[in-house]
């Protein structure tokens, strides 16, 4: 089995530590008297998104994945907690995230086992006000690596790759819309689409400790899918159902989320 279908990756950052002061200079003021203009802080809290594997270094298996971050309000550092499997017959691999967030984005580091193999890297990325969305790149400082777990799976992880990560319910562009009847969820028909990741997540767990992405799959340039009954929606709990359409060099294409209540 080759790298078909990414069961669950997420970096699921809580807010665990901070810097001692603030970006303001406490004591000190212009000679002059003038008022500086403050510097626009990237808004914090839970973003959504999705990382894609860059298909020229991994042409092989590219793929999608979820990606979470819960990001402070202030210009501070954080760090949480990253899970990653390709598939349920693996065990899944925790490992951990950090990151200083500034007035225009973030940046930091993840380390952990991956199949029993330790990698580190770093990531960067810039906060875009017009799209609501933190947008940026990920390294692997192993570099492009090959794992043979068969006969559960094999596939190779890339060694650099691209990600996104949006506000809530916010819709890339405008017109796509998503909507869930039931358990079936539908969303736009989108022009040159050729893979499609959708996943459901719970915000609160995003907002704690644990994985929050619940479920997840991968499926051609469909317009719907139906979350199965294995996976255990709570009745009266609300959740984020998430969808990323991308194109045969997996650029996103669409991406949008959308809160709902299991019944």
């Amino acid at each position: 089995m080759k790298k078909n279908v990414l069961y669950s990756a997420v970096l699921c950052c809580a807010v665990l530590s901070a810097c001692g002061g603030s970006s303001s200079d406490g004591g000190s003021s212009s000679s002059s008297g003038a008022a500086s203009t403050p510097a626009q802080t990237a808004p914090g809290g839970v973003y959504l998104g999705y990382y894609a594997e860059d298909p020229k270094t991994n042409p092989e298996d590219p793929t999608l994945g979820a990606f979470v971050l819960n990001l402070p309000a202030s210009n501070t550092s954080f760090s949480g907690s990253m899970f990653f499997t390709y598939v349920g017959c693996q065990s899944e691999n925790v490992g951990t995230v950090s990151g200083n967030k500034t007035d225009s984005g973030i940046s930091g580091n993840w380390s952990g086992s991956l199949d029993g193999v330790m990698n580190t890297g770093s990531y960067t990325g810039n906060y875009q006000a017009a799209t609501q969305s933190y947008s940026g790149t990920y390294t692997n400082a192993g570099g492009k690596q090959f794992r043979n777990l068969q006969p559960c799976i094999q596939y190779y992880i890339a060694p650099n790759g691209s990600f996104e990560m949006f506000a809530a319910e916010k819709l890339i562009p405008d017109t796509f819309q998503i909507s869930l009847n039931g358990r079936t969820l539908s969303w736009s028909s989108v022009s040159g689409s050729a893979v499609t990741l959708v996943y459901v997540m719970n915000p609160q767990i995003a907002q704690s400790t644990g994985n929050p992405v619940i479920w997840q799959t991968i499926v051609p340039a469909t317009g719907s899918v139906t979350i199965p009954q294995s996976v255990n929606l709570k009745a009266g709990t609300e959740y984020l159902v998430a969808v990323a359409v991308a194109s045969g060099s997996y650029q996103r294409l669409a991406f949008g989320s959308k809160r709902f209540t299991a019944q």
